[in-house]
């Protein structure tokens, strides 16, 4: 039987899909189609992409700007919507807040109404506590609607502040982040950008050479080789918009399902680390074999790896629990703390103590990097940003130094609340070499003093490089043998956070 509709009814159906039609067509179908020309998704199919089908839910959907009367551009681009999509969906049946900036309005640009959308969609993931994504590709602020713009954008900023201590914040640059756009991605815990599409700066190359007479390449400006490796504000760099959206999609899982089920054995013996780790002390090694030994198959997650690569930030699971790891990079200036390590660690500490995950710290490090360039940087500046965020956890913190922890970066170890060490492990305020130097001077041109030195050396390495030494003296509280390393770190966890293993 088939339901009669009214002509008013019709008339209303009519109108509902004219505005669904005109909500999609964003900045009209001939810049849709240049979007697609570039190989680039539309905003919305880029949500798509990324939550459960079926699940996104518009929020203010036909919002659209008030002040046509400001610029003949806003007079002339008024769509449902206003070049901002925010809503809510499902990433792995967990509620996420989504916000994609349409490229095709106004270059992106978001004004007073995009930005309260942006803001009611804060307010609703404060308000429970959900994970938000964005999605930026945006020409920043709308300049022509001056103060207006510039209200709201505040607004969005300081709501994105009180959001990250509550819940995970995720930006995936998929084109241009500019101006405010790009100081509200800094905001978020982590960015991801696409390789030969995405830019973040805070002004553009025509802007740039305009003020400062400058003439600069927007890759030098602000590409994600610049921010992976020098500016540390990209986390990931990825070949296309789908590689980027599914780290996304895993990078929260480590904190909305922080235990899973795992068949990789918690007891299994790790013998490779007997190969993996030198014994000699200057002998470098990849610690990423170390972590993909020790952790579940395929759960270790490199963040920020082309920054501050003396020392590895990363989220894995042991038996299927979330865990924050912090690991010396001996490939990597002998695994030494720099400037940049130092505010990497620190900032990952930050984020893995907000959202409850242990953290490990697995130590190889010569010490804190010297020279006048990292004095004048601001070392001390960066090395006390570290200690204080090692202070500060209030999760589970276990270390274990795996070869060699000289001078001030032992914090790396002694700041957890449980340390061990494996039987290669030295722990000193300097390595032995070094003190020579100190004690005996630099060495003869004619080797005359190198027997001396050898003996100093020895004794130097009985006193101070020995674990069981270290033991006796209860700064570790046990050494173990690589192969019973990831055992006794899951029999650790069991024990100090149980609450866990039961979710």
């Amino acid at each position: 039987m088939t339901t009669k509709i009214s002509e008013e009814w019709k008339t209303l159906i009519a109108r509902h899909q004219e505005q669904a039609r005109r909500a999609g067509a964003g900045g009209g179908s001939a810049r849709q189609a240049r979007q697609r020309r570039l190989g680039r998704m539309l905003a919305r199919e880029r949500i798509e992409a990324l939550v459960d089908q079926g699940s996104f839910v518009d929020l203010r959907h036909h919002v659209t700007h008030q002040h046509a009367d400001m610029d003949p551009r806003l007079a002339a681009s008024r769509p449902p919507g206003d070049g901002v999509i925010c809503g809510l969906g499902k990433i792995d049946g967990v509620t996420v807040g989504v916000c994609a900036h349409d490229v095709t309005v106004l270059r992106g640009a978001v004004g007073s109404a995009g930005a309260d959308k942006i803001a009611r969609l804060l307010r609703v993931a404060i308000d429970r506590a959900l994970p938000i994504i964005t999605l930026a590709d945006s020409d920043g602020a709308r300049v022509p609607e001056g103060v207006h713009a510039i209200a709201g954008w505040s607004e969005v900023m300081g709501l994105t502040v009180k959001h990250r201590k509550l819940a995970p914040h995720l930006t995936i640059a998929t084109g241009l982040c500019v101006g405010a756009v790009a100081y509200n991605a800094m905001l978020a815990d982590f960015v991801a950008m696409v390789d030969h599409q995405s830019f973040m700066f805070i002004t553009g190359p025509s802007v740039t050479q305009t003020v400062t007479g400058e003439s600069v390449e927007i890759d030098d400006l602000g590409g994600p080789a610049l921010h992976f490796k020098q500016t540390g504000a990209c986390h990931a760099v990825f070949d296309d918009e789908h590689g980027a959206l599914a780290w996304a999609r895993a990078l929260l899982a480590y904190t909305a399902h922080k235990h899973t089920p795992s068949t990789d054995d918690p007891t299994r013996s790790c013998d490779k680390l007997y190969k993996i780790i030198p014994t000699a002390p200057r002998r470098a090694y990849d610690v990423r074999k170390v972590l993909r030994e020790v952790f579940d198959a395929d759960s270790v997650l490199e963040l920020g790896g082309g920054y501050g690569a003396s020392l590895l930030t990363a989220l894995a699971r042991i038996d299927g629990r979330s865990v924050a790891i912090l690991a010396s990079q001996p490939m990597a200036r002998s695994g030494c703390l720099d400037i940049d390590s130092s505010r990497k660690g620190a900032k990952f500490l930050e984020y893995a103590n907000t959202h409850g995950l242990p953290v490990i710290t697995l130590v190889d490090t010569s010490g804190y990097l010297p020279g006048l360039q990292q004095e004048q940087g601001g070392i001390l500046v960066e090395g006390a940003r570290l200690i204080r965020a090692y202070a500060e956890l209030e999760v589970p913190t276990i270390s274990v130094t795996l070869r060699k922890c000289y001078g001030g970066a032992s914090v790396l170890a002694g700041a957890s609340r449980l340390r061990f060490a494996l039987p290669t492990a030295e722990t000193s305020p300097m390595g032995a070499e070094a003190a020579a130097r100190v004690a005996l001077g630099p060495p003869r041109e004619d080797g005359s003093d190198e027997a001396r030195r050898a003996e100093f050396i020895a004794s130097w390495r009985q006193t101070h490089g020995d674990a069981w030494l270290a033991a006796e003296r209860g700064f570790f509280d046990d050494v173990i043998l690589p192969a019973e390393l990831r055992a006794h770190l899951w029999r650790v966890l069991e024990t100090t956070c149980p609450e866990e293993a039961t979710r």
